[in-house]
């Protein structure tokens, strides 16, 4: 395999592995359009840069319009009905997107419920007004969440009650009901009761010049909570990361802590969840990341406690009732060495796959204070790759680890796209690999952050989009570079998830290699080596490209890629459509969504029947939970019915935060 642009790494490590033996069977739209080739993954392929062609350059970005995408959403959206303000939805889009993000940066911006027994003694501010109040990394902020129900030419019954027959029936054909609602975490209800901000235990790693543009990485950071584990107010779950739909449950992720369950419908909080009782202790932390297996059709998450003298990986598996896997009770659960901040994982047929940076640990500054910036630094050494068994399997618990030959970039911050099991045994997996650029500017940790390009880079890191394969029985590892170009959130077809992929799709910056903040949509065909672009205006920003299945169609391209995308100059927000086969022809329908998204990170598109409500039934939904919430009820105090999986804690620092 060769590449212009490429690394390629093999190292025979036999002595340096250890674990049980692996098995070898394992169109009317005004657009800036990119289409080039670029380096194929297939076998024997390479890449001429000579062949590299770009129509249209986009225009550098508008990094004012851009720093406008980081500012307080005030108003939340309990149901509304949009129509697109550009092309036509097609009609075999049915579902639901979801997206997660932090949208409150200045702490307590949310009043509570007038017949709250605790009034904050100020009232919300204006972003910027009040920096006591203000966030010092967007990463901090309070994690929203994004909801946009496609209906399609008509409702698909979900079997949830119609109580009232004699209502007007609300035309949905072409349009979409959009919500936004914040998770209301216990940390989020503590701080807008008292309306300033709580919890300052990562202010000092933010504001740590040594931390680097990965460690403080302003897309998505490595150092991403306070290292005291358990329950406590240094460590603040804002549940901004991820949201995830399966089995019926919608949860709201974020590395560190438990995850939140959230009514599908309206949005609202039910509580921390425990995953029906699998995770045995609420101190036990989560991580943001959670794989579906498209084929077996279930569902994998993981969660580290981490120590500095050792971690412990847990490892859960779920079936499609998101009920435990009967093999191992769903569970296992293993010992990694030293500090392991792992935020993402690969699943394939047979195995998870964990990729553990080696960290230099202060033992003194950990022992003290636990910060992450004072208390570890990424170490210019090999990675460790973590092959485990899944709990289904019938090794489950096993786990062989392989060095990842060092290449002068450390394998910190990855982002996996995609892994899975080739015939021969091999393990391959896609991800996006991020490098210190040399930024991490004190001067631009504070809001509104990135008003510059040169801030931009100071605190983002240089992204490059990579394969690797692995031989677990030889102790043989590969890496590959696919683009050097600035990529974000790469995603496949989730039908093809833990399963052989030909197609990623990914945010891209517009200055090509240069590192600029996500803008574009791009595909990669791995097969051909054929790469298609569209960027949007100087003042439209992109987030990450969602594949959404097309009714009927069961190729890994026919159906549409949904994106938020955010516009600067006049600070809104829509959702756009592209053709997941057709990206260079930029969207076929552009849907306003009501208000400003601020830049978010990870989402889903829920394509089953059981995610396609009617209007009526959110709409229903959605007036149920504000009642509830104006009577200052809250979810996550009545017993959830949903097979146990959102379990009511009596929470001390719900009532006593002030306290603890």
């Amino acid at each position: 395999m060769k590449f212009s642009h490429s690394l390629a790494i093999i190292a025979l490590l036999g002595s340096q592995t250890h674990g049980f033996q692996l098995s070898p069977s394992m169109a009317t739209m005004q657009s800036r359009s990119v289409s080039s080739l670029s380096a194929s993954v297939a076998e024997g392929s390479s890449m001429d840069t000579s062949l590299m062609q770009q129509q249209s350059p986009p225009s550098p970005p508008d990094m004012q319009a851009y720093s406008n995408g980081f500012k307080t959403v005030f108003n939340e959206v309990s149901c509304s009905l949009s129509t697109p303000t550009e092309g036509t939805l097609p009609t075999d889009l049915i579902g639901t997107y979801y997206k997660s993000g932090p949208a409150m940066f200045s702490a307590g911006s949310l009043p509570p419920p007038k017949n709250s027994l605790v009034k904050p003694k100020q009232p919300p501010v204006p972003d910027g007004e009040d920096m006591s109040r203000m966030v010092l990394h967007p990463f901090e902020g309070d994690g929203a969440v994004l909801a946009m129900t496609f209906h399609g030419h008509e409702n698909i019954e979900t079997g949830e009650d119609n109580a009232d027959e004699t209502a007007d029936t609300v035309d949905t054909k072409g349009k979409v009901t959009t919500r936004f609602r914040y998770v209301r975490t216990n940390a989020f209800n503590n701080e807008r009761k008292k309306g300033k901000k709580l919890y300052t235990g990562m202010e000092s790693t933010r504001s740590n010049d040594s931390s680097g543009s990965v460690g403080n990485d302003l897309s998505l950071p490595f150092y991403r909570h306070h290292l005291l584990n358990g329950l406590n107010k240094l460590r603040k779950n804002t549940s901004n990361t991820r949201a995830v739909y399966f089995g019926k449950r919608l949860l709201t992720m974020w590395a560190g802590g438990l995850p939140y369950k959230l009514d599908a419908l309206a949005l609202s909080t039910d509580g921390r969840s425990q995953l029906g009782g699998i995770i045995k202790r609420e101190e036990n932390a989560m991580s943001s990341s959670a794989v579906i297996d498209s084929k077996r059709n279930r569902i994998l998450f993981y969660g580290i406690d981490e120590q500095a003298s050792g971690s412990t990986l847990n490892v859960y598996e779920f079936n499609s009732k998101f009920q435990p896997v009967k093999e191992n009770d769903g569970a296992v659960q293993l010992e990694l060495p030293g500090l392991a901040l792992v935020y993402d994982f690969g699943v394939t047929e047979n195995y998870c796959v964990f990729v553990q940076p080696q960290l230099k640990v202060n033992g003194m500054q950990y022992m003290l204070n636990k910060e992450p910036g004072k208390s570890a630094a990424l170490e210019s050494e090999s990675a460790l790759l973590h092959i485990v068994a899944r709990p289904g399997n019938k090794d489950a618990g096993g786990m062989k680890t392989i060095e990842i030959p060092f290449d002068g970039m450390a394998e910190a911050n990855l982002q996996i796209i995609n892994s899975y099991d080739s015939e021969d045994g091999t393990i391959i997996f896609d991800a996006l690999r991020s490098a210190d650029s040399g930024g991490g500017s004190k001067s631009s940790t504070q809001w509104p952050w990135a008003s510059t390009l040169g801030d931009f880079q100071n605190m983002s890191s240089k992204k490059s989009l990579w394969r690797y394969e692995v031989n677990p029985k030889k102790g043989l590892v590969s890496k590959d570079c696919i683009s050097q170009d600035q990529l974000y959130f790469g995603v496949v077809n989730p039908n093809t998830s833990a399963q052989k992929h030909r197609y990623i799709y990914a945010a891209a910056g517009a200055m090509g290699e240069g590192v600029a903040p996500p803008q574009g949509i791009t595909r990669f065909d791995l097969d051909t080596g054929a790469r298609e672009s569209w960027f949007p205006e100087s003042y439209e920003f992109c987030g990450e490209p969602m594949y959404a299945e097309r009714r009927g169609d069961d190729s890994e391209d026919g159906g549409y890629i949904l994106s938020t995308l955010f516009n600067g100059k006049d600070e809104s927000s829509e959702l756009v459509v592209l053709k997941a086969n057709d990206v260079a022809a930029g969207p076929i329908a552009r849907v306003p969504i009501g208000i400003a998204v601020p830049h978010g990170f990870h989402g889903c598109f829920a394509s089953t029947d059981d995610a396609n409500w009617t209007y009526e039934q959110i709409e229903r939904r959605a007036k149920l939970a504000d009642k509830m919430e104006t009577r200052g009820s809250m979810w996550n105090e009545v017993k959830s019915d949903f097979s146990g999986l959102g379990l009511r804690f009596d929470d001390m620092e719900e009532y006593f935060g002030d306290l603890m």
